[in-house]
């Protein structure tokens, strides 16, 4: 007797670019079988559960290249992101991104063990800004090369204790220079790590950041991820010429790789190095491109008596700027080697920028169905088997026997993001199930309790 059985879906069949009519069983948290409609043997078995897909479409469920991860800072032990991102079909998230990880991959993981699961399973990264800051340097500081050794060898417990690799936040350590990171992925390389980095600068060093990131990987042999394309190239008309050299540098070097979210706003604090600048010139904007997402001010547009005031005294406000063209972060969507992450983040007990809760349902809603950006089964394959090959999620991806059961199975006709910038509490729509590990762990966008993710190890996925 099989766990669950999956019937009367469609399924994406990327080896044939189309989706095929079948009935998936489950057991013991894999693929077990995939009878094709009108297999006969499927009518003689027999589940613990049945739920019935309807003729909607039974997708691998959705993996978030770039999030991060929860805080659980003080008494808030409870999840917040990854509850976010379950809802809106992502079932694995690769997390500590842009530099940034709340704590080491062991006492992460021990935490989630402690909770009894996960919403979604994680990979995580160690954030290099992080264990640099922890060392008492500040964002501007060049790094001694004793204290280097030292983040190193902190990077080292944390791929020993299963992480996947580790992250860089360029523009928020400008101290960071190209010769500490490539030292950092030489000495690290026996891992295969799996390295993401939020860019230097944009704008007019919008392309000399991309060769940096280019070139570090073509110097160490590294995979190298650049985050979220969007907020680097999308805000000075770079899109095109930005896609054009990554395009090229991909198809000579496969270990380069891009993400993307569908918003053209990008999210961080107040006080971050981002606004250092003289950021209006540079992005050709005014104050009122800044939104705050938390209170006193939550949903208020800035002048400058405003943000002035905010970065004095709410310097850890989070806040959106709307500085990036739509047109251009469609570019990045479109781009048949770019790959989709949520970058969702969610300071303690509240949700911040609507990415963190509508990213996948809005490319499926908005740019695959109503402006037809490019075709349904190209977008799953972003969210599924690519971006498990890119992160070595062996086992992840597709839907065949001895697979991971993680499944998404929504209505391509209604599914939409209701997350708004002004209120992330609206739910998204057409999205029946979330299974992860034969579990149902959102049921018509309702929780179920179920926490059958877990922080994924490395070790167990190396071949």
């Amino acid at each position: 007797m099989y766990d669950l059985i999956i019937k009367n879906g469609k399924y994406p069949d990327f080896d044939k670019g189309e989706f095929v009519k079948a009935d998936i069983a489950v057991k013991d948290g894999k693929i077990a079988d995939v009878f094709p409609d009108g297999d006969a043997s499927a009518e003689d078995r027999s589940a613990e559960k049945t739920v019935d897909a309807d003729g909607r479409i039974v997708s691998p469920g959705f993996i978030d290249m770039h999030m991060h991860e929860e805080q659980f800072q003080g008494d808030n032990r409870e999840y917040d992101i990854s509850a976010l991102l379950a809802k809106q079909g992502v079932t694995t998230g690769i997390a500590g991104n842009c530099g940034i990880s709340w704590r080491p991959t062991s006492e992460f993981r021990k935490i989630t063990e402690d909770k009894g699961g996960c919403y979604i399973n994680y990979a995580l990264l160690s954030g290099y800004n992080s264990l640099r800051e922890a060392e008492g340097l500040g964002w501007y500081d060049p790094c001694p090369e004793d204290i280097r050794k030292k983040v190193v060898a902190k990077i080292k417990d944390d791929l020993d204790a299963g992480a996947w690799g580790f992250s860089f936040g360029l523009e928020y350590g400008p101290g960071i220079a190209t010769e500490e990171m490539t030292k950092a992925a030489l000495e690290l390389k026996e891992y295969d790590p799996f390295i993401s980095i939020h860019f230097r600068a944009d704008c007019e060093e919008c392309m000399n950041s991309l060769k940096e990131m280019a070139d570090l990987s073509r110097d160490t042999g590294c995979r190298v991820e650049i985050s979220h394309i969007g907020s680097l190239a999308a805000t000075a008309g770079n899109m095109k010429q930005s896609l054009d050299y990554v395009r090229k540098e991909i198809a000579e070097n496969p270990r380069l790789g891009f993400d993307v979210y569908p918003y053209n706003a990008f999210c961080t604090i107040v006080q971050s190095a981002a606004f250092d600048m003289d950021w209006r010139s540079k992005w050709k904007v005014d104050y009122d491109i800044i939104m705050l997402l938390q209170e006193p001010y939550r949903g208020q547009r800035c002048d400058e008596a405003l943000y002035k005031k905010i970065r004095e005294e709410f310097e850890d406000t989070y806040c959106v700027a709307f500085a990036m063209s739509e047109d251009e972060v469609k570019m990045a969507l479109a781009e048949p080697c770019g790959l989709y992450g949520s970058d969702g983040d969610v300071a303690p007990g509240n949700d911040i920028h609507p990415r963190a809760a509508g990213c996948f349902p809005r490319i499926l809603g908005k740019y695959v169905r109503d402006e037809k950006l490019l075709p349904l089964i190209d977008a799953l394959d972003k969210m599924t088997r690519s971006a498990a090959a890119r992160v070595g999620l062996t086992g992840k991806g597709e839907i065949k026997a001895g697979m991971d059961a993680d499944f998404v199975i929504f209505d391509p006709d209604t599914i939409i993001d209701g997350a708004e910038y002004t209120d992330t509490s609206k739910p998204n729509k057409g999205i029946d199930y979330v299974i992860i590990a034969g579990e149902p762990v959102v049921d018509h966008n309702e929780l179920t309790g179920a926490l059958t993710g877990q922080v994924l190890d490395r070790k167990d996925y190396q071949q």
